[in-house]
């Protein structure tokens, strides 16, 4: 089931020194440490800092405050902001005041009266906050699992959802630890991972499926291909004075899902026994339109070719020539035969 996530968490503050250079590293930190990439990608982002000692003081306890300020820069927000933060413990005279108000303003932390700034950050609040910033769907359905986290407990669907796209890890193989509390080399690890995970679904590489309540893979096996085949119907429309299709790489990512789909379930039909119609997966992934339609193909190895045999056929031509249509996306998956599957996607918007 799709979280509706619930902020529980509160604000924080940060106290540091001058910072570091971020070209010079840190002489506490070498290149074979496991988390100097996350750390001076961070560094150099201008979200963490060191210290003018000219250390990074990875395993050093980070507050709840400096995670808050980290976290709220790496959301790249504006921090200017009229939000009316009810935390008395921070005032608006505060170096990090801007960035607590921006994420309570987005819903990351409470806004509490309290913020209790300066304790140190448990691995559990660290773990909802990631997923909030970065707009993760959590579920309960999850393949990790840590005997450390009974049913019910608070976060244990933003740990494990967290867990199962390795965002973040546990401390074993079957503990996460909840209540240990987050080294600054941790929160930049799992910053990272996060960001890099909410990239990946701007780019439409992964998408969440909330029927099997996890996250899927959509890259295009042939993009090349794909963006042929949407150059042959513009030019096609074009020639039978029709506006041309706008490339719209939701409906292309809508395409891959069905192609991967009949690749994986080992069907060739417009009907999916996992999506159902191709208007019902349009829906299940919040894909918004007023008209839809699908086309089809296999057995086909180049664009042209496919794009014929669609022409070919009166109800794949008829597709490509409707005039209301406004978008065009196409998916194209192969299987470990190397047999193509095209799918080809119309919308009105």
């Amino acid at each position: 089931m799709r979280n509706k996530l619930i902020v529980t968490l509160l604000a924080f503050m940060v106290i540091w020194q001058t910072p570091a250079k971020a070209d010079a590293g840190f002489k506490d930190l070498p290149s074979t440490y496991w988390a100097t990439p996350a750390i001076m990608e961070l560094v150099n982002a201008g979200y963490m800092e060191g210290f003018e000692d000219g250390t990074f003081r990875p395993n050093e306890t980070i507050t709840r405050a400096e995670a808050a300020a980290i976290i709220a820069r790496t959301t790249g927000e504006a921090f200017s902001s009229n939000f009316p933060l009810q935390a008395v413990d921070v005032l608006p005279t505060h170096p990090y005041y801007a960035e607590i108000c921006k994420l309570a303003e987005l819903g990351i932390i409470q806004n509490n009266e309290y913020v209790r700034p300066d304790e140190p950050l448990q691995r559990a609040h660290l773990a909802k906050m990631i997923a909030l910033a970065f707009n993760i769907t959590t579920d309960a359905q999850n393949k990790m699992t840590f005997k450390d986290l009974p049913k019910g407990y608070w976060a244990k669907d933003y740990i494990e959802s967290l867990a199962d796209i390795q965002i973040i890890t546990g401390k074993t193989a079957n503990k996460f630890e909840p209540t240990a509390y987050v080294t600054r080399a941790h929160l930049a690890a799992f910053a990272v991972r996060g960001m890099d995970f909410q990239q990946k679904v701007k780019n439409h590489e992964i998408a969440y499926d909330y029927l099997i309540k996890g996250y899927i893979p959509t890259l295009n096996e042939k993009a090349n291909f794909a963006e042929e085949a949407i150059r042959n119907v513009n030019k096609i429309r074009q020639d039978n004075g029709l506006a041309p299709l706008k490339h719209d790489p939701l409906l292309s990512q809508l395409a891959v899902i069905k192609a991967q789909d009949m690749v994986q379930r080992n069907y060739f039909d417009h009907k999916s026994p996992h999506y159902g119609a191709p208007w019902d997966m349009a829906e299940l992934f919040d894909y918004t339109y007023t008209s839809f339609g699908e086309n089809i193909a296999r057995n086909f190895n180049t664009a042209q070719a496919v794009t014929d045999a669609w022409m070919a056929s009166a109800a794949h031509r008829e597709n490509i020539l409707k005039s209301s249509y406004t978008n065009i996306g196409i998916g194209i998956k192969r299987t470990v035969s190397g047999q193509y599957y095209w799918v080809q996607l119309f919308s009105s918007k």
